[in-house]
């Protein structure tokens, strides 16, 4: 088994499957649905001009479990598959091409009478619209299992909702050599962000579990001579419970009335509710392969666990052991891919879901 879901992982990371190259996305959820057991339903969907598959052992629509994963990528210079001993290097080894990899040959061996699903979606990194979609089209779940957050198998019972916006600014445009007879658009985009990182402060650490505002993207200036009179600028938001986005944006506008504050994208705090039966049952599974009970973590990042979560579905995010996502030491032991293959098939065969 070892094996097989590593052999698939290489392929799966050798495809440069980028959000927005939907040509190289298709051809690798074509591959996939190619590799699967022909006595599998294997459907196809689009949302926005972006595909997803469902794979099911069953023509109903409704299911006891759903895995959850996606295929595309963050952008890198390298898409290549590289394996050191116990350790597998490679954009999306742990975000998630791994998970993929153990969904797709738990599925290829299926031995279970639960009606299970597999979605994998190709839009996760930008916006995971994919994924709200499948919610709505198959709103009769009883649990779903997303792989994509945490580490060490811990179980992620908060995620950070997410909020991103894009703020512009006009001036008045001067020569460079003249700046008191203009006003510098970018100057005042950047000192807007840092009150905004006064009020809101960047966390420390992981623990430090806290609303972010990041600065990911700043633009202005037509000339190298000419002091700008447009800019703008993109901010990360992760909130916490503790920070309304509303209340975010309405602090940003009072900083600066000039500032026009437009929302890319918004998505709401995931919990989960670790009393649930059937979470109870899959710590149950959790103990019986890793010889421990999964320890509790709030994290900072965002997933599509958040659309299960909105339909109330009980949902489990965990991750195998591996870090470094959206960056050159991304990577994933191959281990740990095996631990996560032989929970999901004790919990399968041996438990209970109501």
């Amino acid at each position: 088994m070892k094996k097989e879901i590593i052999n698939t992982l290489e392929w799966l990371i050798n495809f440069k499957s980028v959000s927005e190259n939907k040509k190289e996305t298709e051809a690798l959820l074509n591959q996939i649905a190619s590799k699967m057991n022909p006595n599998l339903i294997i459907k196809k969907h689009y949302f926005n001009g972006f595909s997803s598959l469902v794979i099911a052992n069953t023509k109903e629509k409704n299911y006891d479990v759903v895995f959850c994963v996606h295929i595309d990528v963050v952008p890198c210079e390298k898409y290549q598959f590289q394996k050191k001993g116990n350790i597998i290097y490679g954009r999306g080894a742990i975000d998630m091409k791994g998970a993929v990899s153990v969904c797709m040959t738990l599925l290829n061996h299926l031995n279970t009478e639960k009606k299970v699903a597999l979605f994998i979606t190709s839009d996760e990194e930008i916006d995971g619209n994919c994924a709200k979609q499948l919610v709505d089209l198959y709103p009769n779940i009883k649990l779903a299992i997303v792989p994509d957050g945490g580490s060490n198998f811990n179980l992620v019972i908060e995620e950070k909702g997410l909020l991103q916006l894009k703020l512009e600014i006009e001036t008045i445009a001067t020569h460079a050599s003249t700046p008191f007879l203009g006003e510098n658009a970018v100057t005042c985009l950047y000192e807007l962000y840092n009150k905004i990182i006064k009020q809101y402060p960047l966390p420390k650490n992981e623990d430090d579990y806290r609303t972010s505002i990041t600065l990911t993207k700043l633009e202005g200036g037509n000339a190298y001579n000419q002091v700008p009179s447009h800019a703008s600028m993109i901010l990360d938001i992760r909130y916490t419970v503790n920070d309304k986005p509303e209340n975010i944006i309405k602090f940003i506008k009072k900083e600066n009335p000039n500032t026009q504050v437009t929302t890319i994208a918004q998505g709401s705090i995931f919990t989960t509710n670790t009393n649930n039966d059937n979470i109870i049952s899959y710590i149950n599974s959790c103990n019986e392969i890793l010889g421990y009970k999964p320890e509790f973590k709030k994290i900072t990042s965002t997933s599509d666990a958040i659309y299960f979560c909105a339909k109330k579905i009980p949902t489990i995010i965990m991750n195998p052991v591996g870090g470094y996502p959206h960056s050159e030491k991304e990577y994933v032991t191959a281990d740990s891919l095996v631990s996560l293959y032989q929970i999901y098939e004790h919990f399968l065969s041996k438990g209970e879901i109501k």
